[in-house]
C-alpha cells in the first residue's frame, strides 16, 4: 500500500517521488516505470475519436489513484483518489486516512480545519467540502438534515454515523470543475529544454509557410 503525503493545490507523493501539478505526462509515466513493482496495473485511458477534446487518464486501480491530463497540453491538471481504502495519506507528516485511521468528517476537520459550510448535492446523495486545491466527498443519506451553517462539526445525521470520504480531489484553484493545468513547475525541468507551443505560420491562401516555436529553457 502506498503512503503518500498531499500539499494541497501542488502535489501527491512521498520522499521518492512526487506527481506534482503540471508536470508532463512523460514524467507521470517515468516515474511509473521507476517504480516497477510497487505502483502495479497500470491503465492510459484516451480517447480514440476525441483525442485533443478528451482528457487523458493515468489510471492506477490497485492504488485508487487516478492522474487527470489536459489532453491538448498533456499537463497533469488534476489528481484524484478515488479508493481512499488502497491507500495512506497524510497531511503535514501525520495521516488522516489509513487502515488504522478512518478520514470521516470528524477526521477531516481535525487534520485540516474548519472551514465554510460544503455543498450538498442531493441528486448525487454527495456532500462536498472544498479547501483551495483540494476537495473531498462524502456520500450521505437522502435525509440529510440541513444543519450544517456553522461547519462540518454541526453536521446532523438522522443513522448517528458520519459518512467518511469516498474521493478527494487534488487541483490548482479555487474551483474543482473549473481546474486548469498549470505551467510546468519549475522542479520538473530539469535542464531540459520544454516546447509550450507550436504556431503553424499560413499566407493569405493558406499555405504553410513554417512554424513558430514557444521554448522553456
Amino acid at each position: 500500500m502506498l503512503d503518500l503525503e498531499i500539499v494541497p493545490e501542488l502535489s501527491l507523493g512521498c520522499d521518492a517521488w512526487e506527481f506534482v501539478l503540471g508536470m508532463h505526462f512523460s514524467q507521470a509515466i517515468a516515474i511509473i516505470q521507476s517504480q516497477v513493482g510497487i505502483i502495479k496495473g497500470v491503465q492510459v485511458l484516451y480517447s480514440d475519436t476525441n483525442p485533443l477534446g478528451v482528457d487523458i487518464i493515468i489510471n492506477l486501480p490497485q492504488d485508487g489513484v487516478r492522474l487527470i491530463f489536459d489532453p491538448v497540453v498533456q499537463r497533469l491538471k488534476t489528481i484524484e483518489v478515488f479508493n481512499m481504502k488502497l491507500v495512506k495519506l497524510k497531511y503535514g507528516g501525520v495521516h488522516f486516512n489509513s487502515p488504522e485511521v478512518l478520514p470521516s468528517i470528524e477526521q477531516i476537520e481535525h487534520s485540516f480545519g474548519a472551514t465554510h459550510p460544503g455543498v450538498y448535492d442531493a441528486a448525487k446523495q454527495l456532500f462536498a467540502l472544498h479547501f483551495r486545491g483540494l476537495s473531498f466527498f462524502f456520500p450521505v443519506d437522502s435525509k440529510l438534515q440541513e444543519g450544517y451553517a456553522h461547519g462540518l462539526g454541526s453536521l446532523i445525521f438522522l443513522s448517528g454515523a458520519s459518512p467518511v470520504v469516498s474521493k478527494m480531489s487534488l487541483y490548482s484553484g479555487s474551483n474543482v470543475s473549473e481546474t486548469r493545468a498549470p505551467p510546468l513547475p519549475l522542479s520538473c525541468y530539469h535542464r531540459q529544454i520544454y516546447l509550450d507551443s507550436v504556431t503553424v505560420l499560413r499566407t493569405a491562401n493558406g499555405y504553410t509557410k513554417g512554424l513558430k516555436l514557444k521554448l522553456f529553457t
